[in-house]
């Protein structure tokens, strides 16, 4: 049984993107805008591991560093290239800012649907390589669940 199911509906294209060598896709329904990194602040209440801010046209975007979404050590990982501001539903949502190393490009196919608490919903071979396809929501989800985690454990 798959760990993941199609999203059915329109036909999608998707934003490829390299974190720590993978390749990962988002619905580009679903990304607002890929944006230069651009200086990060600390959250007084958070972690400096956890999440950072970062101004987004004059909004604080808060930006959750790769560890928290992925199995790799952040110090591992080369300085990102440029942040994803994306949106949990193409219809809209909290944003949220994810640094990538990397922008591949744009391939035709539809996003998935995660059916556990893990953001990627399932891995398709694209253009001959192996690329983990994520579910926005539960990129979301993560996110809130990670910050209010941190914010638990600073009180």
């Amino acid at each position: 049984m798959s760990a993941a199911s199609p999203v059915h509906g329109i036909e999608e294209r998707l934003l490829t993107f390299e974190i720590g060598g993978s390749v990962h896709a988002l619905p580009i329904a679903c990304v607002i805008e890929v944006t230069a990194v651009q200086p990060l602040s600390c959250i007084p209440t958070l972690a400096p591991n956890t999440a950072v801010v970062m101004n987004h046209h004059g909004d604080a975007l808060p930006v959750l560093r790769r560890s928290a979404f992925f199995d790799v050590e952040e110090e591992s990982l080369p300085v990102p290239a440029h942040v994803l501001v994306i949106t949990p539903r193409p219809t809209g949502g909290a944003r949220l800012g994810l640094p990538v190393d990397r922008i591949v490009g744009l391939v035709e196919g539809a996003g998935a649907v995660a059916r556990t608490t893990h953001p990627v919903a399932e891995r398709r071979s694209i253009d001959g390589r192996m690329v983990s396809i994520l579910d926005p929501e539960r990129l979301a989800s993560v996110a809130q669940e990670v910050i209010e985690r941190s914010l638990e454990r600073s009180e």
